[in-house]
């Protein structure tokens, strides 16, 4: 009868890294993704304040920013408007032949993204990369009343 005793733990050897690397991507995943939900949050609420004050571009990116509950944390906004033709015109103009001027926001908030694994791109022996986000950015986009 053969000796079998040591199998397991060579087998064992064997998949730890690959569960290794299978467990810190999907710990990564999870961070992108709670991340990216806290920044759309934060797109929305500053979006959300641009409807009630469209010409106030500080307190938008600061409601945007607070709204993410994270840190560091960067928001812009930008005001755009078009004729109900979907012609872009300037804010200040008005649209011809008795259309109306429509007003948007877009609202974006960007952060740094730190990936658990500390390289920036991993190889799998030439089937394929990856290389993780460096960033997570979320960006809204609402019409003003």
């Amino acid at each position: 009868m053969l000796d079998r005793r040591g199998n397991i733990l060579l087998e064992f050897a064997l998949i730890l890294p690959v569960v290794f690397i299978l467990l810190v991507g999907m710990l990564d995943l999870g961070r992108f993704g709670i991340q990216k939900s806290a920044m759309l949050q934060g797109a929305r609420a500053g979006g959300q304040y641009a409807i009630v004050a469209p010409d106030q571009s500080a307190s938008i990116n600061t409601t945007a920013q607070n709204a993410t509950g994270l840190t560091g944390v960067t928001a812009t906004n930008s005001v755009f408007c078009e004729c109900v033709s979907g012609t872009a015109v300037a804010c200040t103009t008005t649209c011809g032949s008795g259309e109306t001027l429509k007003t948007y926001v877009t609202v974006t908030t960007t952060k740094a993204f730190s990936s658990v694994l500390s390289v920036a791109t991993l190889s799998f022996a030439g089937m394929g990369s990856w290389s993780p986000p460096t960033s997570v950015t979320a960006s809204v986009t609402l019409i003003v009343p």
